[in-house]
């Protein structure tokens, strides 16, 4: 569980714009106080290219990619060097595991929630 001094959500160009959306439905995360809504896919990682850029040194540059199939969102570890935890279970490598709401994942230090 990451601390707010720990882990600061910065962000490209495309995770700017998705924190400046404000949407009444569909599945959105939580962390630290910051609200971002789902779209088609989001990738998670320390580095810069990624939709969610997350400063926790436990997390790596490309951790995980959420992805909106059909009417549903999945996560998949992308190979990281300390996994994907919905919920406290390991997402395995390769696999995609569907997100519900109230769902927590947590990649290093950091917890974010499904709402």
């Amino acid at each position: 569980m990451a601390k707010e001094a720990d882990t600061i959500i910065s962000a490209s160009k495309l995770g700017k714009r998705l924190s400046s959306i404000h949407k009444t439905e569909g599945y959105q995360l939580s962390c630290n106080g910051t609200v971002i809504p789902l779209v088609l896919q989001i990738t998670i990682g320390r580095g810069p290219d990624n939709t969610i850029v997350l400063e926790d040194s436990l997390i790596s540059r490309q951790h995980a990619r959420i992805q909106k199939i059909k009417d549903a969102y999945f996560i998949t570890d992308l190979c990281s060097s300390n996994g994907t935890y919905v919920n406290g279970t390991r997402v395995p490598e390769g696999k995609y595991i569907k997100l519900s709401k109230q769902d927590i994942i947590v990649l290093g230090r950091t917890e974010l929630r499904v709402f």
